[in-house]
């Protein structure tokens, strides 16, 4: 009776196209907005993913996420490096301040300061130019994405001028080059290198320079220490120097991992991503229920008359359940394949920075169940019509 009913199905292949075509649509939605969910936020946490050397982030107790730390006094990073089991701390500025292009615009920038001694947390892939080269005066690194867009320069060299004023004519505009200055904060900065940094959650151009340098530069105030970046020293659990530190000096610290959690979750709470995915989602159900339910109910009630045929040859109203559950079901497991599949070609040949793609075993876990349900409403309504049918109308002309 599976096979009949699955006969049954296929037999008019425009309903049947349209039934698969509704659940397509839905998992497409569901998956694929879930998965650029998944790799926007893991942007969220840039700052964190590109320092791998550190273990432990040191900050004050009201800091919540990365992008918005609370200046410490410099005597904090002497406290933590007088923990039990750390390796080495560090010092990290990160602030924004607001550049200004030989063409007059501005730019809001980010600044990130590294331990002048170290250079513990510098970009890991540069491109053009040489790490050891911040050590030079006035010298800083900046993202390839920004040389290449809005850190744009006029291509005549005349037109490079004095960072005053506003060219209302910059002329032909070139990627910004090693050896091209820049003006942070009335200080003239020096590209000595470019570095692929990846996409971030706030898209914002990334200068590096050392701690010493963006400290001189950033407008002055009592406090200027961003973070303390520290290593566990061998054998030591992370966690629980981490949760050593905090006894011990009386600032907050967190693992690597639980920082990007809590900026994670701080995203998702204050933020308008969540709401706003939900309701692509939201979206998707509804046009499978939609779609998907009123085909699967009106091809059922079309073969109504094959259906009480079946009951007055004896075929009890269970099977009919089995069979009507086999053909939602043939129809979700292979719609929700096909959509997985559009979802992650559609992922894989537009990804990059402004589309983000990262599915995970949730998102598939999710789809999944939002095509469960679609199948169980389009089972249920199809039911409701077949499991009152007399098996004396088929007689009945």
């Amino acid at each position: 009776m599976i096979r009949l009913a699955l006969r049954m199905l296929t037999r008019d292949t425009t309903k049947w196209l349209g039934v698969l075509l509704g659940i397509i649509l839905s998992t497409f939605l569901i998956t694929h907005m879930l998965s650029m969910f998944t790799g926007m936020m893991e942007r969220s946490y840039a700052l964190v993913s590109d320092i791998p050397q550190a273990d432990i982030w040191v900050m004050d107790p009201a800091v919540e996420y990365c992008d918005e730390p609370m200046p410490m006094p410099d005597t904090a990073l002497e406290r933590v490096r007088g923990v039990a089991g750390v390796a080495w701390a560090v010092p990290l500025h990160s602030g924004s301040l607001r550049a200004r292009l030989p063409t007059g615009d501005f730019r809001s920038v980010a600044i990130i300061g590294l331990d002048d001694a170290t250079l513990v947390g510098a970009p890991a892939t540069i491109v053009e130019g040489d790490v050891f080269s911040l050590r030079q005066a006035d010298a800083a690194i900046l993202d390839t994405a920004s040389a290449r867009s809005t850190f744009r320069v006029p291509l005549d060299s005349a037109r490079h001028w004095s960072h005053e004023g506003h060219q209302a004519d910059p002329g032909v505009l070139r990627d910004v080059r090693v050896g091209d200055d820049v003006l942070v904060n009335d200080h003239r900065l020096t590209v000595i290198g470019l570095a692929d940094l990846g996409p971030r959650f706030l898209t914002k151009p990334v200068l590096y320079t050392t701690y010493s340098r963006a400290i001189q530069i950033s407008p002055a105030q009592r406090h200027m220490l961003s973070f303390v970046l520290a290593k566990a020293a061998d054998g030591e659990d992370p966690t629980t120097l981490a949760r050593a530190i905090e006894r011990h000096t009386g600032l907050r610290a967190r693992t690597a991992h639980e920082f990007a959690d809590d900026t994670y979750w701080y995203y998702v709470r204050y933020t308008g991503v969540v709401s706003r995915i939900g309701l692509m989602v939201g979206i998707g159900v509804v046009t499978g229920v939609c779609v998907s339910a009123l085909l699967l109910y009106l091809f059922t009630n079309e073969n109504a008359r094959y259906y009480a045929t079946f009951k007055a040859l004896g075929t009890t109203n269970a099977t009919i359940v089995r069979m009507v559950m086999a053909q939602a079901a043939t129809a979700g497991i292979i719609g929700y394949a096909i959509g997985v599949g559009a979802s992650t070609l559609v992922g894989v040949l537009f990804r990059g920075r402004d589309m983000p793609y990262q599915p995970q075993w949730w998102t598939l876990a999710a789809s999944a169940s939002a095509m469960i349900l679609v199948c169980c409403i389009a089972t249920i309504a199809s039911l409701r019509g077949v499991l009152k049918l007399e098996p004396g109308s088929v007689f009945k002309t």
